[in-house]
């Protein structure tokens, strides 16, 4: 007879085998209440368990703390900084960064490293007055 078919002696029907149970699945006795010293020291491995996953959470959450503490300097950094300075490179990506020009305003920056870019220059950026790249194409 082919496997998954089973006889029940008048008719053949396919054995469903994805849903029977194996016999090591079933159970022979229901589980036994835990003694109190075995629910006590249950209960402190479940709790070291909460407070390793509470630390991990604590750690995870000062990061990310400090990370923001850390984009807002940044940020205010740049909104206070004074100068721009604009550089491009003309024609060789590996040839040295030439200056345009200084500027008071991002803006002005951008305005005249974009005019550069549409001369014909391969790469330009703008650096804020502590040498961060705050712009580059």
């Amino acid at each position: 007879m082919p496997a998954g078919i089973k006889n029940t002696g008048s008719s053949c029907y396919p054995v469903n085998t994805k849903y029977t149970m194996r016999f090591y699945e079933f159970k022979s006795s229901p589980a036994k209440p835990l003694t109190p010293a075995q629910a006590k020291i249950k209960a402190l491995k479940d709790q070291a368990k909460r407070a390793q996953a509470a630390v991990k959470a604590e750690r995870a959450r000062q990061k990310i703390q400090a990370a923001h503490t850390t984009l807002n300097q940044l940020e205010s950094n740049a909104m206070t900084s004074k100068s721009f300075k604009a550089l491009h490179k003309t024609n060789n990506p590996y040839s040295a960064w030439i200056a345009i020009g200084t500027y008071g305003s991002f803006n002005d920056a951008l305005a005249a490293v974009l005019r550069k870019k549409k001369q014909g220059s391969i790469a330009v950026q703008i650096q804020d007055s502590a040498k961060i790249v705050v712009y580059s194409a």
